[in-house]
């Protein structure tokens, strides 16, 4: 494969990434304001892996695209 490819195949990746991480921040965010805790656990580690998710794909982009 060529290296334009590449490049064009991990930026759709990433932004897909960065897409699911913050579908996972927003779904699970009203459920950080409860007062169960089950909910706050349960809400807590999407929320935690969601924003690894946006971090990541961020980063990502960042190194894809440096000159």
């Amino acid at each position: 494969m060529k290296n334009e490819t590449v490049k064009i195949i991990i930026i759709i990746i990433s932004i897909i990434s960065m897409a699911a991480g913050v579908f996972g921040m927003i779904y699970s965010f009203p459920f950080l304001w409860s007062e169960n805790m089950a909910d706050l656990v349960g809400a807590g580690f999407p929320f935690v892996s969601g924003s690894i998710l946006f971090g990541t794909g961020l980063i990502t982009l960042g190194l894809v695209n440096k000159k």
